[in-house]
């Protein structure tokens, strides 16, 4: 009897997981994708004129995971570890005379209900507009309870655009 209320149990959950999916596919994706838009815009927004404890507070979840090209990672588990790597951060910008940063032309991949990415090419800009830098990036976000959070970065080749 266990095992058959087990049965029942796993199909009634796999009933329920795709019946999620498909009224996700029938949703209106492009809602969920105009709001990961407006998180990305948030997001360089907040990261080209904020403080660190600006953006811990305002873009990113904690814990925060970045993934490098090369494979290697890293997580920030705390909001004091992500201010303080934010706050280092900003001040090797500043020092190559960085004003804001941009991804031009992203493309957003949603993957659920609370779940999405938005992946090109990353742009560091000086005040004049010169380019500092050119690098693919994928940013993963999470509908949380205080909005849209981005929850891992991760670096991949500049001419690679990431796609559902």
């Amino acid at each position: 009897m266990r095992q058959l209320r087990k049965i029942f149990l796993a199909v009634l959950l796999a009933s329920i997981a795709s019946s999620s999916y498909a009224q996700l596919a029938n949703h209106d994706r492009e809602a969920i994708a105009g709001e990961i838009a407006v998180a990305l815009e948030n997001y360089h927004r907040v990261f080209s004129t904020g403080t660190a404890s600006e953006m811990a507070d305002q873009i990113y979840a904690v814990p925060l995971l970045s993934v490098g090209a090369s494979g290697n990672t890293t997580v920030w588990s705390t909001r004091k570890e992500v201010v303080n790597m934010l706050a280092s951060l900003l001040v090797n910008l500043r020092q190559q005379g960085w004003y804001r940063s941009a991804m031009p032309s992203p493309k957003i991949c949603v993957l659920g209900a609370d779940a999405g990415f938005a992946s090109g090419q990353f742009i560091r800009y000086r005040e004049d507009g010169a380019e500092i830098s050119r690098s693919g990036m994928a940013y993963i976000f999470q509908k949380k309870e205080n909005g849209w959070r981005m929850t891992t970065f991760l670096a991949h080749d500049a001419d690679l655009q990431l796609s559902c």
